[in-house]
C-alpha cells in the first residue's frame, strides 16, 4: 500500500483518512511512513463518526478538492455509506474485516482485492470533470 501511496504523492494526489480512532490512538494504528504521507487526517474527536460524511466532508475542505474528484478507500459498510454520502467515490477495500458482499451492498462500487491496487490506477474510476 505504501508504494501505491507514494505513487500518487508523485502525481500530485491529495492523501488523507477519516478514522474511527481517537487522535491520540493513531500513532498505534498508523505507521510513521504513512501518517508522514497524509495531508490530512480526521479523527472522532474532529468530526462525527462515520456513516455521517461529515469526516469525509472535513477532510475534503482542508485539502480543497471537491466530493466528486474524490476516492474513498474503506473497509467497512459504514465507511461505504459515509463515502456515497459525501459524494464520493466509494472502493472497498475486501482485507479488511467485512465481507465484498456487504461492501457491496453498502454502496462500494468498486472492490479492490488487496493493498497493492492501491496507486494512480484508481484514478480512472472518476469521472472526468468537464473544463469551465
Amino acid at each position: 500500500m505504501l508504494t501505491g501511496l507514494l505513487a500518487l504523492r508523485d502525481v500530485n494526489v491529495a492523501l488523507g483518512a477519516v478514522t474511527l480512532q481517537d487522535r491520540d490512538r493513531l500513532p498505534w494504528y498508523l505507521p510513521p511512513a504513512l501518517t508522514d504521507l497524509l495531508d490530512v487526517v480526521i479523527t472522532r474527536q474532529d468530526a462525527p463518526a462515520k456513516p455521517a460524511p461529515d469526516g469525509l466532508h472535513a477532510a475534503l475542505a482542508r485539502v480543497g478538492v471537491r466530493p466528486e474528484q474524490a476516492i474513498f478507500v474503506g473497509d467497512s459498510p459504514g465507511d461505504m455509506t459515509a463515502a456515497r454520502a459525501a459524494g464520493v467515490l466509494a472502493l472497498g477495500a475486501t482485507w479488511g474485516w467485512h465481507p465484498s458482499a456487504a461492501l457491496h451492498t453498502a454502496g462500494a462500487r468498486h472492490l479492490l482485492s488487496d493493498p497493492t491496487r492501491i496507486g494512480p490506477s484508481l484514478l480512472h474510476h472518476l469521472t472526468p470533470i468537464p473544463a469551465t
